[in-house]
């Protein structure tokens, strides 16, 4: 299940609740105003920005009986049963995994409605690890969106609305949907029954075949800046703003990173110290082989969260050394005692060196996420990374 630090933290999904996005929020509620609301609309964006919490609240603000100009009341019968992800008239589809166990060998999303509303009232801003840990019974498993979804979602749009002017489909990850589905739900998306409206929240949108893509309005959402990411933190999280800041330079608009970062204390400045003494020892590793095994062994002891932070930390380190030696320093998010504290770092990280070594540290976060081994991973890490700091 998605981590408690996580939970708890969302009330009821209204516009005021999504995080930045003001141009989003102000373009859907103008276009209800003005009758314009297309029968099928694509939000995407990175993860984190919001593309799922976006869909939930327009969704609420469609079926609202009492709404004002910007945004749903959140008090009325219609909102409860939407902040409950209940309201008959709002059906939602998302990928789900077979479980032989419970005889779901050909699932549909109604298979896992109890999961996703245990999963997605407290935390919307979830993201695909999540959901497939909170259903999945082993790590491995793909979730993705079935064959027989699209029969379920075309039944359930050919009845009539129970309470609400509209019936909304919310269709979270299409791109999880394979060619076959693609094409079955081409039909429904392009000419779905009167008063249905789909709203489709990716965060691939590259996935998804051109075919869906030309039959939807096309709805970007863009990267939180920091000062959003750090604002809502202190707000939901009641963190320093100092810290709040730190946090939200490291997430780089990802909301949902922002919180996994959060869960203890950053404590930027010893990442960066740390990282400068690992370089050291990944330097000559053949001359401190006993400091670098006790390194590892340290690493190893500090628990998963804490290697998941060290390592996007290092990400983030790299690529700012990146930006100091061959961009615009201006563009640089650490500031002068930072960059002095990496000075003599500075000449080791160049144009040849930086993808492998952004790419070895990104392929380890992927593997701790998957549980691998932190004693074997950051030795073999530390060793790749000797090589690439002699890359001129």
């Amino acid at each position: 299940m998605v981590c408690t630090v996580l939970r708890l933290i969302f009330a009821p999904m209204q516009f005021k609740d999504v995080i930045g996005q003001a141009a989003v929020k102000e373009r859907l509620a103008l276009s209800f105003k003005e009758g314009r609301i297309s029968h099928a609309q694509l939000f995407f964006g990175p993860t984190g920005s919001g593309v799922l919490p976006l869909a939930l609240a327009y969704a609420q603000f469609l079926t609202c009986n009492d709404r004002t100009d910007t945004d749903s009341c959140g008090k009325c019968p219609s909102c409860l049963r939407n902040s409950k992800l209940v309201h008959p008239d709002v059906h939602y589809s998302y990928p789900v995994v077979t479980d032989t166990k419970r005889g779901l060998k050909k699932p549909i999303s109604l298979d896992y409605i109890t999961e996703w509303r245990e999963t997605v009232i407290p935390f919307p801003y979830l993201n695909y690890n999540d959901w497939v840990a909170s259903i999945a019974d082993n790590e491995n498993k793909q979730a993705t969106i079935m064959v027989e979804e699209a029969g379920d979602i075309v039944r359930k749009i050919s009845m009539k609305a129970y309470e609400a002017p509209f019936k909304v489909v919310i269709m979270w990850l299409p791109e999880k949907m394979s060619a076959v589905v693609s094409n079955k739900m081409l039909k429904s998306i392009e000419e779905p029954p009167d008063n249905t409206i789909f709203i489709l929240a990716s965060e691939q949108r590259d996935q998804i075949i051109q075919t869906i893509l030309s039959r939807t309005q096309l709805i970007k959402v863009n990267r939180l800046s920091d000062d959003e990411i750090a604002n809502a933190l202190m707000q939901r999280k009641h963190l320093s703003e100092e810290h709040a800041r730190d946090i939200a330079r490291l997430a780089d608009g990802d909301f949902h990173l922002a919180l996994e970062l959060s869960r203890e204390a950053l404590g930027d400045a010893s990442h960066e110290t740390e990282f400068l003494n690992w370089m050291r020892l990944c330097f000559s590793p053949m001359k401190s082989m006993d400091k670098l095994q006790a390194w590892v062994d340290g690493m190893h002891g500090s628990g998963r969260e804490k290697q998941k932070q060290f390592l996007f930390a290092c990400i983030q380190t790299v690529r700012e050394c990146m930006m100091i030696n061959l961009a615009d320093r201006q563009l640089v998010k650490i500031d002068n005692q930072q960059i002095q504290a990496l000075d003599k770092f500075l000449p080791f990280v160049n144009a040849h060196n930086m993808s492998p070594f952004v790419e070895a540290l990104n392929e380890a976060y992927y593997h701790i996420e998957r549980n691998a081994h932190g004693k074997i991973l950051f030795l073999d890490l530390s060793l790749k990374l000797s090589r690439i700091l002699q890359i001129k």
